[in-house]
């Protein structure tokens, strides 16, 4: 029994030390990392981040020219920009018999001067189709579908009219993520 005691009195020095030694390396690791936190230099302003700042400062002026020169941009497009619809006349209701689709209520863009608009199959229907068109004056034409596609939900409808004012498309190889877009949509029209 007195050799039980002895044991159980071992195993607890035992377990003391080695607790006592886990405690000490601890802070002694502890201590070599705030040595080497301490010696690590931490620039003011990094050379990159400095420069990119300098790149992107504006003067209120710039900001503001930028700013007419978006809003010039938008008024020139937006004369191209066409009310499309699949019935002649909806008068002043949606409401309809049938269901809401055969609207085809949307808008359109003027892509060239002879009278090609691209818009959403959607909104045009499918091809060799009619729909109707309305341009920026209130001038009203049918429209008939040369090209659809409803997998991509796209389509290209003709009006019988030259000299129109067209948007001029961009190049996809020179957009990036995280452009500015701006959606122009005419409620008068819808």
């Amino acid at each position: 029994m007195y050799r039980y005691k002895k044991r159980e009195e071992n195993k607890k020095i035992i377990k003391l030390f080695v607790g006592v030694f886990i405690a000490i390396l601890l802070l002694m690791l502890g201590l070599v990392l705030y040595q080497r936190y301490q010696e690590i230099e931490i620039a003011e302003e990094n050379q990159n981040s400095n420069y990119t700042a300098e790149k992107t400062k504006k003067t209120i002026e710039e900001v503001k020219e930028e700013s007419k020169e978006v809003a010039d941009m938008i008024e020139e497009v937006t004369s191209s920009v066409v009310g499309i619809s699949k019935i002649k006349n909806a008068g002043s209701t949606i409401f309809l018999n049938d269901s809401a689709t055969s609207l085809g209520l949307g808008t359109g863009v003027i892509v060239s001067d002879n009278g090609y608009i691209l818009t959403n199959e959607h909104v045009s229907g499918s091809k060799y189709g009619n729909c109707y068109v309305t341009l920026e004056n209130g001038s009203t034409y049918n429209a008939n579908v040369v090209w659809s596609d409803s997998d991509i939900d796209l389509s290209i409808i003709k009006i019988n009219e030259k000299n129109l004012s067209y948007a001029k498309l961009g190049d996809s190889d020179n957009i990036r993520v995280g452009e500015t877009v701006f959606a122009i949509r005419k409620s008068n029209w819808i």
